[in-house]
């Protein structure tokens, strides 16, 4: 049996071979009627593209990088610790885009700037791997000597949740400081006057909004008191700052968490000092990762919607491939939604 074309595609399809073409290379534009109709067709001749034909034809390579992490975040993963669940959202809704256009995610990771030869490491990377573009995320999506390489290179760079420069590359963010505001003006309308926060990392630019957000939300409330503390976003860091808040006679009543993984923590800590949650003490995360859903009581959070934010990003780098304009921009504020679960109570009167 002769092997399936895009034109016998299109024509299954009853649609253009423009369009068929478009789909394979994972333009958004096309309605979803005719995409679907497309995907059904390749299925339904069981088509496969030849990959490396397409490479050959042009100057797409038909993948897409994700950096996560930092190569010793990766290394210190084991038994006591683990990958965020955040980036599991971020991989999922990269992979999610990359599949539906028959591209491939390149995961790699990075030397921390810290360390020697770091940014000669990275100009390897770059000059050994073919990608129609790259995504980072959080603290490496703000770093200034990564934005001038890759507007230097041409190479097209999509970033969740940055906190500077936000007019270069494919931005998509949530309002962290409207959010974290939010939460204070939440919990503070049920009657808390002493609030713990704890923070992310120093250099993560997205929750240093958060900060500024509890600060400010703070100061507008009759009474308050806010203990502020420095976490590192995982679940080791809220286990043990909030033991030190809690076993405090004067304890706050509620805290606040700057990601979902340390607000587990705080509850992991209530509930050995034998503390009953809300009753005892309220714990709100930022995030709504999973892991707010399989805790008991389940966990309030601020949502915002990672792995669709992820897919869109990756999305954008696939529309853009093969365009040689560097200085291609998209800036975009995704909606939070504060989420109120059993973890969040009143104050007893």
């Amino acid at each position: 049996m002769a092997r399936a074309t895009i034109k016998d595609i299109a024509a299954r399809a009853g649609v253009s071979f423009k369009t068929v073409s478009r789909v394979l290379n994972g333009y958004t534009s096309v309605a979803e009627d005719l995409r679907k109709r497309v995907d059904q067709a390749m299925v339904d001749l069981d088509y496969r593209p030849n990959q490396a034909a397409r490479q050959m034809r042009g100057r797409k390579a038909f993948a897409i990088a994700l950096v996560p992490a930092l190569r010793h975040q990766i290394d210190e993963i084991g038994q006591d610790r683990r990958m965020p669940g955040y980036i599991g959202d971020v991989i999922a809704g990269a992979l999610q885009a990359c599949q539906k256009a028959d591209y491939r995610l390149l995961i790699e990771t990075l030397t921390a700037p810290e360390e020697p030869l770091w940014r000669e490491a990275f100009e390897r990377f770059l000059d050994c791997t073919r990608v129609d573009g790259i995504m980072l995320v959080p603290p490496l999506c703000d770093d200034p000597w990564l934005l001038d390489q890759f507007a230097t290179r041409g190479i097209h760079v999509a970033r969740l949740n940055p906190g500077t420069r936000l007019d270069e590359g494919f931005c998509t963010v949530i309002d962290n400081y409207a959010a974290a505001r939010a939460v204070m003006a939440h919990l503070a309308a049920k009657g808390h006057r002493h609030i713990a926060f704890i923070k992310g990392p120093a250099d993560h630019r997205a929750q240093a909004e958060r900060t500024r957000g509890v600060l400010e939300g703070a100061a507008e409330i009759d009474d308050i008191r806010l203990d502020l503390k420095q976490g590192d976003f995982l679940f080791g860091s809220g286990l043990s700052l909030a033991r030190n808040l809690l076993e405090q006679r004067d304890r706050p009543t509620a805290i606040f968490a700057a990601n979902d993984e340390m607000a587990a923590g705080v509850l992991a800590a209530a509930v050995e000092l034998g503390l009953k949650v809300p009753e005892d003490l309220s714990i709100i995360g930022f995030g709504g990762l999973l892991v707010s859903e399989m805790t008991w009581p389940r966990m309030s959070t601020v949502y915002q919607p990672t792995i669709a934010m992820a897919r869109e990003l990756a999305n954008l780098l696939i529309e853009a491939a093969g365009d040689d304009s560097a200085c291609i921009a998209r800036f975009r504020i995704e909606p939070f939604r504060l989420i109120e679960r059993q973890s969040v109570g009143s104050t007893r009167t």
